[in-house]
Formats: structure tokens, sequence, C-alpha cells
């Protein structure tokens, strides 16, 4: 990782066996330390996690566990092209995470000095983040922030996705509610710029516009302006076209506004296997990592700010298919109705009350049991009956038939006994 600040005096000890020696980087949600393992004897990095300011007190050791927990999960990948986390540990009830140290550049870092990367570069760059994030959707896991600050490149040529966004999930879990999220203005994707869901196709379409950069030597859409501009330019303005080239169909297949329209990984490695024509160590010159070449201009455009919610435009209906895609999940049922009718349960949905006869044809068809030759019962003096309507009238109809058999037996045992 390059370093961002000189070393600090302040040098604590974190669980009784990292040692804090200078920051790497620092930002809203943490900072990353430059460390060493007093244990085991190695340099590594310590990513400090900074909870979100304005937490309530009852919330903060649920956001404590809710890190701990994340990085449990990203502890499984183990690629060549993911940053190894070593160790999460606690220091007075904060968590830290511990990762390989990479002595390295982040490809924002280099970008602001070359101004673009070559096809060869691009390619490799392309090809690395995109089998990290392959074996991270594999083990199911998002990484969430795709982007060149989050791209690491050494002299040695490794290449490393890293940043697996422990913090960001801690901070925009405080989110939800407030219409806010996190997020790289120039490189999020348009449904999340709305609010949806954060699903592996929001990688997808970070990795193309962290290609766009790479290989236009600008991010896809304009960083020097407000961020909500930017925002709405992602999710309301047209898609920008990369330059003609071998890599333009790979970045237009990943940047896609439907997220079910881009190109998969697997399809994407497959496209770029060909441009590796030169090995990885020889890609990136050597004085380009040395200390006095390494550039201080911080990178806007790689900067996670807190950015409101852009509204979506609204969908052109889809004339070709408007039912719903197969497989997909039903709609959640709306639940109990807020009031019983005489025909149906309170518990029956809308939908179904709308498949059902209409009430006058099922009154009729009630009404045809009735015997023609009884009179018609009164049905204001059935409604102080208990049960339902049905009920009632059907108890009234035998109390008639009774009465009437009654009342024949009778004359009949009469004119029997009369002679």
């Amino acid at each position: 990782m390059e370093r961002v600040s000189a070393p600090t005096d302040d040098r604590r000890l974190v669980a009784g066996r990292y040692r804090l020696r200078s920051v790497l980087g620092s930002g809203s949600m943490g900072t990353v330390w430059s460390a060493y393992d007093e244990f085991l004897h190695r340099p590594v990095a310590v990513k400090e996690v900074r909870l979100p300011p304005g937490v309530p007190p009852a919330r903060v050791t649920e956001l404590r566990e809710r890190t701990l927990r994340e990085a449990r999960a990203i502890a499984v990948l183990s690629h060549p092209n993911v940053v190894i986390l070593h160790d999460v540990v606690r220091e007075h009830g904060d968590p830290y995470v511990v990762m390989e140290l990479l002595p390295s550049r982040s490809l924002a870092g280099l970008l602001s000095q070359m101004g673009r990367l070559t096809v060869a570069q691009t390619a490799a760059v392309g090809e690395a983040v995109a089998a990290a994030l392959e074996a991270a959707h594999t083990a199911g896991i998002t990484h969430r922030d795709v982007k060149p600050g989050n791209v690491l490149v050494s002299d040695d040529g490794r290449i490393k996705l890293t940043d697996f966004g422990i913090a960001r999930n801690v901070s925009e879990a405080t989110m939800t509610h407030t219409g806010m999220m996190l997020g790289s203005p120039a490189f999020i994707a348009p449904e999340v710029a709305t609010g949806g869901p954060v699903t592996y196709t929001a990688d997808l379409w970070g990795l193309g516009a962290t290609l766009f950069a790479a290989s236009e030597g600008r991010p896809p859409y304009d960083a020097d302006g407000d961020p909500l501009e930017t925002v709405v330019s992602v999710v309301q303005g047209d898609v920008p076209r990369p330059s003609p080239g071998p890599l333009a169909p790979v970045i237009r297949g990943l940047m896609m506004k439907k997220p079910s329209e881009r190109m998969s990984l697997a399809e994407v490695r497959r496209r770029l296997h060909p441009l590796l024509t030169q090995p990885r160590h020889t890609l990136f010159p050597a004085e380009l990592f040395t200390e006095s070449e390494v550039s201080r201009v911080r990178d806007e455009a790689s900067v996670t700010r807190v950015i409101p919610k852009v509204p979506a435009l609204p969908e052109e209906p889809d004339t070709e298919d408007v039912s719903a895609p197969a497989g997909g999940a039903l709609a959640a049922d709306p639940g109990p109705l807020p009031f019983a009718t005489d025909d149906e349960p309170a518990s029956s949905s809308r939908s179904t009350r709308t498949s059902r006869p209409p009430r006058e044809s099922a009154h009729a068809k009630r009404s045809s049991l009735w015997p023609s030759w009884l009179p018609r019962p009164n049905t204001e003096l059935l409604t102080g009956l208990p049960g339902t309507l049905t009920e009632r009238r059907n108890v009234l109809a035998a109390a008639v038939v009774v009465f009437v058999l009654a009342a024949a037996l009778g004359f009949a045992l009469t004119r029997l006994l009369a002679g």
C-alpha cells in the first residue's frame, strides 16, 4: 500500500501484539496503519475501523459485532489477487482488522502520475480484478466498492483487490432510513445510486468503470463537480463510450445500465486473456514505486463519500415480455384484510377475493335452496343470532321445516284419535 503520510509518534500496541508504525491512509470510515506483528515478526497492515458519527450507544455493540462477522466472512477468501486478511482483534472494544502488507501503489496513484495505462497494463489489471471478484462472488461476498483506489499494484507484478467493505457495511447499517448512502460517485453503479440493493452486478459496473479510468486516464463521470451532480449523471445520463480499441467491447459490456445485461466475469477474463502478452513483472517500471516518485496528490474520484440517493428514472414498459421472469420471487403476500366479510375469512388476500364469484350470484345460489312453498324470512331478524349470515339462514330453515312437520303430524294424530 502506498504511504500517504509521514510516520507518526503514536507507537501504540494493539491487542498486545501489533505495533502501529505509520499511517498508510485515512478516511471517514477508518485509518490504515503500517504495523509490525511482534509475535510472528512480520510487517502487516492494520485497519482501525471507525464507527460512523451519531450512532446511538445502544447500537454500538451491535455494529462492532457486525464488523467482526463481516471480517470472518471475508477471511475465507484465499486468492492470489485478494489481499489476505490475517486477523481481527479488539482494542478497548473497537475492532481492528489485520491484513497483508503489500509494498505497492494504488491504481489511482499510478493514474495520477502516468495519466493512462497501456492496453497490456489495463488488461492485466482487469484480468486480476475479475479473478478476485469471481472468487469473492463464488464465496457469496460482494466487494461493494470496486474502484482504482482499491486496486493495488506492486513492482513485482502482483495486482490485488483490497478493502472488501467491512466498515462500509457497518456505516450503511446506520443510513437505511436516512436517504443517504456511501459510495464513490464516479464509480457507483446506477441501481445502487438509486437506493437499490447492492448485489454482485454492482461489482461488474465498478470493474467496467475502473477499466474505463485506466484506459482513458479519467473517470467515466466528472469527479471535479458536485458529488450529487455526478451521481445524477450516473443514473440519468448516457453511459460514456470508451475509445475504440480491444478493450472497448469489454468496458461497454460491463457498463450496462441494466444489471442483468452486464458481461459475466468469466467472459471478461476470456476476452482479456489474449491481451496478456507481456509478463506482469515487466509491465510497470520500477521507478514508479520509488519513494521520490510516489505522488501525494489525493485522487478525488476514488474518495468514498456520503451522498444522497437519486430517484430512478421510470422504466419504459417492455412490450415483448410483461410477465415476471422465470424463477423470480413472487411479491410478498399483503397479509390479512383489515376487515372480515360474510363470505370469506379475514385471512384471505385481495387477489383471492377478485377471483371469487360476485356476492349477488352466490346469494342467488343459496336462495335457490329455499323451499318455494315457504315464506321468505326477514333477514333483519337474523342479525341478532350468532354465527355468519349463511349459518343463521340454515338454522332458520331447519326450524321452519321442523315446525311444519310437527304441525302436520299433530293434525294427523288428532284426526286419528277423533275417529
